[in-house]
């Protein structure tokens, strides 16, 4: 008799165990599920700005009446990562993909050609990214880059220029930094009179520096046109813009050190929201100089 209670006792033990590890799964699993369907709330393009995005992409498909090649620069790689988050995303994974994906999305337009300074994981000199643009002779040169600050709660896109004198002191600190992946950021001059490069290189720099800040003001109008967050217009002496003839800008696509920041950049339908509005403002820059010209 002890002996049937005891292994009746056992019996319902095990099966209210099972019942409860049960119902422990379940609630992991249902938590799981409203984490991602939060995500995708969150990250997914609103169905009004996509169809707007997408119309405006359909409407400039076949603009440019001229051939225009336009150069895109993944920032880092290979044996520089650049920034790093918390979760150990590396900055130089975040802009090849942003790269391939931006390409992609210029390549829709009628007389638009796109090259890559980098397909893959391999580190380059600053002074080479620039040499192939001028190989490639580029019509725009665009550099992406994911951005890092001890302040946890800075996010958004910032579209930076050239300029001698930073806008502000993280500016500048992200300069030093980026320009540290180079020690060299000097132009190639055949040996000729110096004064007279010196004159023209200044000249040249002027127009194209002019450009590049009309090119930053097409691209944050259309993020704010498609609602998303930026943080204006900088500048700093970064040293992969000092192209004295190619309109050059760079834009950090958010920050990698802001938890916000790092899960849009880590989601598809966002880079691709953000890349067709950059290359929506890219064709409209384009289009403007022609019919100027």
């Amino acid at each position: 008799m002890k002996i049937k209670f005891v292994l009746l006792f056992i019996s319902v033990f095990l099966s209210s165990c099972s019942l409860e590890s049960n119902n422990v799964r379940n609630k992991i699993k249902n938590v799981k599920n409203k984490e991602n369907s939060l995500t995708q709330k969150i990250f997914s393009p609103s169905k009004f700005s996509k169809s707007k995005r997408y119309n405006e992409l359909k409407i400039l498909k076949n603009i440019l009446k001229r051939k225009h090649v336009i150069f895109i620069d993944a920032g880092h790689g290979g044996k520089d990562p650049g920034a790093i988050s918390q979760n150990g995303i590396y900055e130089k994974n975040i802009t090849l993909n942003a790269a391939r994906i931006l390409k992609k999305s210029l390549s829709r337009f009628r007389n638009v050609s796109v090259y890559l300074s980098r397909n893959n994981d391999k580190y380059l000199f600053l002074r080479d990214r620039i040499r192939l643009a001028n190989k490639f002779k580029a019509d725009i040169f665009i550099s992406l880059h994911a951005d890092a600050s001890k302040n946890r709660n800075a996010k958004g896109i910032s579209v930076f220029t050239l300029s001698n004198i930073a806008s502000d002191k993280e500016a500048k600190q992200l300069a030093i930094r980026e320009n540290k992946s180079d020690f060299t950021n000097d132009i190639e001059i055949k040996n000729q009179d110096p004064l007279i490069i010196g004159n023209l290189i200044k000249m040249f720099q002027r127009d194209t520096m002019n450009k590049s800040h009309a090119l930053s003001k097409f691209i944050l109008n259309d993020l704010k046109e498609y609602s998303l967050y930026s943080r204006g217009h900088r500048f700093a002496g970064f040293a992969v813009l000092k192209s004295p003839q190619i309109p050059s800008v760079l834009i950090e696509l958010g920050f990698l050190t802001n938890q916000e920041d790092e899960k849009k950049l880590k989601n598809i339908k966002y880079l691709q929201k953000l890349c067709d509005t950059i290359s929506i403002s890219i064709v409209k820059f384009l289009e403007t100089n022609e019919s100027s010209n």
